[in-house]
């Protein structure tokens, strides 16, 4: 066998190893099968906020009903301030990491609202 036979035969595997080197990693971001550590960090950030903004929501009814007030009352802009207290007063009772204290209570109220 010739070098040129050698190359020929060799030359279909070597175009595909470099497009396959080009394209894999361009496939796999834009299909989402690779993922980044920031967008990993931000979906369980967003995972906590939920679940204790969920926690937040069940109490808040739990202590609207032991005060025999209806959660519409706290519904709209002009119930802010109250629905606020209620937030304040629930989240004094839960114990929510500092990082996330923000997001939960902003959640949380506009779940109510």
């Amino acid at each position: 066998m010739t070098l040129d036979q050698i190359l020929e035969r060799t030359k279909p595997y070597a175009i595909g190893l470099v497009v396959g080197l080009i394209a894999a990693p361009i496939i796999g971001f834009n299909a989402g099968w690779i993922t980044t550590t920031t967008a990993s960090t931000e979906a369980v950030e967003t995972a906590r906020v939920d679940a204790l903004a969920g926690m937040c929501s069940t109490a808040a009814g739990r202590m609207a009903t032991a005060r025999s007030a209806d959660l519409a009352t706290f519904k709209g802009y002009d119930n802010r301030a109250k629905r606020d207290e209620l937030v304040a007063a629930i989240m004094a009772d839960i114990q929510v990491p500092a990082d996330v204290l923000g997001k939960v209570s902003t959640s949380c109220s506009r779940s109510l609202s």
